[in-house]
């Protein structure tokens, strides 16, 4: 009898440790009138980020380092905080460090620093706008954890300043994450950084037209004057050539055209075009026809903008099938 007293005993008290332990679920749960337990609906994190800066932008490895704040909150009155942090990753960062900032029961605020990732999209380059993301997922599956993104709080601070980029406006979305096993609620706040349209156009494609301005300069020389008029044309080749590796050298290896490659193209093409002229009317001048040499001349020069068509009608529709 004192056996089967101090197993009764024992499994009273397991029983009543478990009824105080605090819950290992997000999910909030009803009882029915039977008094059996039935799941309704995942608890809610209402969730949001304030950016205090932005630092090195690395388009070769498409990071960049950020500086933010970030919380989440709960109506969820049995949920607390200051007993039992919330577990949280986020999913494109390499190496972000994390400070708590404030803890109370029903809020959770850290401050993270770190580098994170993002596939960039260069077609439009050097008039590209990149789009910049933190993304956060819980570590609960999305039955048992949603985000909401608090739209009130969220942004970034005025004062922040990114050499050679303009800011845009803040976007927040919550998707749901399928895994081959689980899905779960990724929340995203993702910012646009757009690149300074002159100094963009200065440092890149604007030397590049002056280039080949001076080489088409050529036309309007005697077409006996070969020396000066191939040297011309060899020495802004040459300009043009280091130019574009200079203007491809900030980029990623990557498969389709810039807007500064299809430029270059039309450069190259306009130089090919002077170089030809060249060769035919050296021949011609060989043989003693100046006059027709000066006529070739004159085509080749009005064959100029029907080239500049040419090409931007071949370039822009390939690059639609590319995308």
């Amino acid at each position: 009898m004192r056996r089967i007293g101090l197993m009764l005993l024992l499994s009273s008290l397991i029983t009543l440790g478990g009824a105080f332990a605090y819950p290992s679920s997000y999910a909030q749960s009803s009882m029915d009138g039977d008094g059996s337990s039935n799941i309704v609906e995942p608890q809610e994190f209402t969730v949001g980020v304030y950016l205090l800066n932005v630092g090195k932008i690395d388009l070769q490895t498409g990071s960049y380092d950020l500086d933010f704040y970030f919380w989440l909150t709960t109506s969820n009155s049995t949920l607390d905080f200051t007993k039992q942090k919330p577990t949280f990753d986020f999913m494109n960062s390499m190496n972000a460090k994390i400070e708590p900032s404030r803890v109370e029961p029903n809020y959770y605020e850290v401050r993270v620093k770190g580098t994170f990732l993002k596939n960039m999209d260069f077609r439009n380059y050097p008039f590209d706008t990149q789009q910049v993301t933190v993304e956060v997922e819980g570590f609960e599956t999305v039955d048992k954890l949603v985000f909401v993104p608090d739209t009130a709080a969220s942004g970034y601070d005025s004062l922040i300043n990114v050499p050679g980029w303009n800011l845009g406006e803040t976007e927040q979305s919550v998707i749901v994450h399928q895994y081959p096993d689980q899905s779960y609620s990724r929340y995203i706040f993702s910012f646009d950084i757009q690149r300074a349209a002159l100094s963009a156009f200065l440092k890149t494609i604007f030397p590049v037209v002056i280039i080949t301005t001076i080489a088409m300069l050529a036309f309007w020389m005697s077409p006996t004057n070969f020396p000066p008029r191939i040297g011309l044309a060899a020495s802004t080749l040459l300009a043009a050539v280091a130019a574009h590796l200079a203007a491809a050298s900030q980029l990623p290896p990557i498969g389709y055209l810039t807007l500064m490659d299809k430029v270059m193209i039309v450069a190259y093409a306009l130089f090919l075009n002077n170089l030809v002229s060249m060769v035919l009317q050296m021949r011609l001048v060989d043989h003693k026809k100046e006059e027709q040499a000066a006529k070739v001349n004159a085509r080749m020069r009005k064959l100029m903008p029907v080239i500049i068509g040419v090409i931007l009608t071949v370039l822009v529709p390939f690059d639609l099938r590319v995308v």
